[in-house]
């Protein structure tokens, strides 16, 4: 292809079947001159790894995302890009924990019908992974103090 005027790049994403034949799942396009032409998107060296939604013609919804780079190089331009051995490998899923400490509340309104309330806190990633502190009992200063730390692991 030539700068400027390329057609746009055409991506489709199918779903492979030997029985009845390969279906579309979507398709994204890329605008390869505005790529082209773009300064800071020319000037890195490795070019970003992007999400790109992929659409089908039947519906306004996405159908998924690609994760891809794209790298435009002079064909003439005796560059080692063409050698380069690229490692798509994912990388690693590496545990964390995080830590919230919950230390107080102020403001916290008198829900009982004593003018107190029963006062804790509950924090939670995921459905499978609610934690809570201590209760407050019959806390009547609408300020409770809980100096208390939750460990989740992600």
């Amino acid at each position: 292809m030539t700068f400027p005027g390329s057609k746009p790049l055409i991506i489709d994403c199918y779903d492979y079947d030997d029985l009845f034949g390969d279906n579309l799942i979507g398709s994204t396009t890329i605008d390869l001159d505005d790529r082209f032409f773009t300064p800071e998107w020319n000037y890195l060296e490795e070019k970003p790894i992007e999400q790109r939604q992929i659409y089908h013609p039947s519906t306004e919804l996405s159908q998924g995302v690609i994760e891809m780079w794209l790298d435009i190089t002079n064909q003439n331009a005796h560059s080692n890009a063409y050698n380069k051995v690229w490692n798509i490998s994912p990388e690693p899923k590496q545990e964390f924990e995080v830590r919230v400490c919950v230390l107080g509340c102020r403001g916290v309104p008198e829900m009982d019908v004593e003018g107190t309330t029963d006062a804790y806190i509950r924090a939670f990633i995921s459905d499978d992974s609610v934690q809570e502190t201590d209760t407050h009992y019959r806390c009547t200063t609408g300020s409770p103090s809980f100096n208390y730390r939750l460990k989740f692991n992600v």
